[in-house]
């Protein structure tokens, strides 16, 4: 099976993770849009106008596409996806289904701009400071977040590359995100492949040579 998986950046990562960890084998192409990045603070005719020039690409080529991108799969309620063959996975469908009154959704002015919620905080920035690595301003911006629930998800899956900071710096909050719920619903598959473009190509040759380290 030929399944390709979108973000605008590092996003990807954990969704790699998950694969490993439930040996969901198959073909994978990864797709780091960084041409649109960060795509959190775009304006909703561009995010719409890109969902379908992805979706298009997708479906010429793939069986299956993982938007690993919240943002960008908050708004597939604005297409008509009876169009599309291919099977459409959003982790913006996984992460708002578990949104209860005791629960704040951490994540981008465009997720955030499709949630009729009380409990959200815009987090726009922390995308931008991940992929910089800038770990002061990070630290700086998680330790000034006032959250008032018992949960918090975090809908942006750059957070999850630091979901460690989140927890240490607010002990009284569980932090979530239902990336490996939704890679359960792959099938299991036996062989494993993985090509990207240029920017995850780049990621896969100098770290994931360490996946011993990064994946497992």
């Amino acid at each position: 099976m030929k399944v390709m998986i979108y973000d605008s950046g590092l996003g990807l990562i954990p969704f790699l993770k998950s694969i490993i960890k439930k040996q969901k084998f198959h073909e994978y192409y990864l797709y780091m849009d960084d041409d649109v990045f960060p795509l959190g603070n775009k304006d909703k005719d561009f995010i719409v106008s890109h969902l379908k020039f992805i979706l298009n690409y997708a479906n010429k080529n793939f069986d299956v596409i993982i938007l690993a991108c919240n943002t960008i799969s908050s708004f597939l309620s604005y297409l008509d996806l009876s169009k599309y063959k291919i099977k459409i996975y959003s982790i913006f469908e996984y992460n708002t289904k578990h949104i209860d009154e005791e629960t704040t959704f951490l994540g981008t002015k465009g997720t955030l701009s499709n949630l009729e919620i009380e409990n959200k905080i815009d987090c726009s920035i922390l995308p931008f400071l991940i992929e910089k690595n800038d770990m002061k301003n990070i630290v700086s911006f998680i330790n000034n977040l006032s959250i008032n629930t018992k949960k918090a998800i975090l809908g942006c899956t750059h957070f999850k590359l630091i979901d460690f900071i989140f927890k240490d710096l607010h002990k009284n909050i569980e932090f979530v995100s239902y990336e490996d719920e939704l890679i359960e619903n792959l099938s299991p598959g036996v062989s494993l492949s993985i090509k990207g473009n240029e920017k995850a190509r780049r990621y896969l040759k100098e770290y994931l040579k360490l996946s011993n380290k990064i994946l497992c």
